[in-house]
């Protein structure tokens, strides 16, 4: 047994998120931001993990499962289910280093899960088929948001770009992005994933006749980008963006950071803007011309802490030759 190193992409979710929990459809795509995850085998009794991003270390003894505590937790979940799988109980040295910015709606917690299911499952001589090195990473994932709609980890291991309902799993879509980008700028504020699905489902719980259409609107919505999005249509796709945004809204995930910078984004000509993720805070997103993306980008650093443009991420989880 020996060390490997496995990467996983983040996301972008297009349409559909906190609707996708109650088994409405989502497309998420997976970009060009990658958390890299390298697990070596040891003779302890530990699993110890260091984050580059956090400048943190943590250590998980393999007899106390049950009081695992910390920030890396559910990275010490994640590679303990792979061990399980594998039938090796041993100690690893976990370390982790993203490029995936932390509490942004972008799927680090996921992308690092998927990538720490990947390597330890490796480094313990078990090749997994995708779809468990999937399923491993979502039971890490319930760790941090409770009730994972199941989208981050899918895309995290397959990369492109999916059409996904839970419960029925995902379809592989092929999206047309020419002559476009995506723009991502960050509101500066972090937001709770886990505390932001709790408040949305408790508003539907409380008015569910009112939720609902909002909800049906959301499904059929996403039908309508997917055929947008494999023929190129941004022009109507950014209208459908817009609209997207609107209901989330609706349903209480927008702020007035968010809104500043979606506002920003469609007034100095993005086709389409809306926050990405569970919103509360993280990142908007732009779809936009690439003639008007210079434009745009300056425009949104006036009050983003910072912008990014992102590429589409063909590949998911795979081994690195490190």
């Amino acid at each position: 047994m020996s060390w490997i190193t496995s990467s996983a992409p983040g996301k972008v979710i297009l349409f559909g998120e906190h609707f996708v929990v109650e088994g409405q459809p989502a497309i998420a795509i997976a970009v060009s931001l990658r958390a890299y995850v390298t697990v070596e085998p040891t003779q302890s009794d530990e699993i110890k993990v260091y984050s580059k991003n956090f400048d943190l270390t943590e250590t998980f003894p393999l007899n106390q499962r049950d009081s695992w505590t910390g920030k890396m937790t559910p990275v010490a979940v994640a590679a303990y289910t792979a061990m399980l799988e594998a039938d090796k109980k041993t100690g690893l040295n976990i370390h982790i280093d993203s490029q995936i910015p932390p509490g942004s709606g972008m799927g680090s917690s996921a992308a690092v899960a998927v990538a720490t299911v990947h390597a330890t499952s490796l480094a313990l001589g078990l090749q997994l088929d995708p779809r468990k090195v999937s399923d491993l990473a979502y039971e890490a994932e319930k760790v941090v948001h409770g009730k994972p709609s199941g989208i981050d980890n899918t895309i995290a291991t397959f990369g492109g770009a999916i059409a996904y309902r839970k419960g029925e799993g995902f379809i592989q879509l092929k999206p047309i992005f020419r002559g476009v980008k995506l723009v991502l700028a960050d509101t500066g504020k972090p937001r709770n994933t886990g505390e932001m699905v709790r408040r949305v489902l408790a508003l539907k719980n409380t008015y569910p006749s009112i939720l609902d259409p909002i909800y049906y609107s959301a499904g059929k919505l996403v039908v309508e980008a997917a055929q947008l999005l494999e023929k190129g249509d941004y022009e109507n796709l950014g209208i459908l963006m817009n609209i997207n945004h609107g209901l989330l809204s609706a349903v209480g995930v927008s702020t007035k950071e968010i809104e500043l910078l979606v506002h920003t984004a469609r007034e100095n000509g993005a086709l389409g803007a809306k926050l990405t993720g569970a919103g509360g805070g993280g990142y908007i997103v732009a779809l936009c011309r690439e003639n008007d993306a210079e434009k745009i980008i300056s425009a949104l650093r006036s009050h983003a802490t910072s912008v990014l443009t992102v590429n589409l991420e063909e590949t998911g989880v795979r081994k690195e030759n490190i």
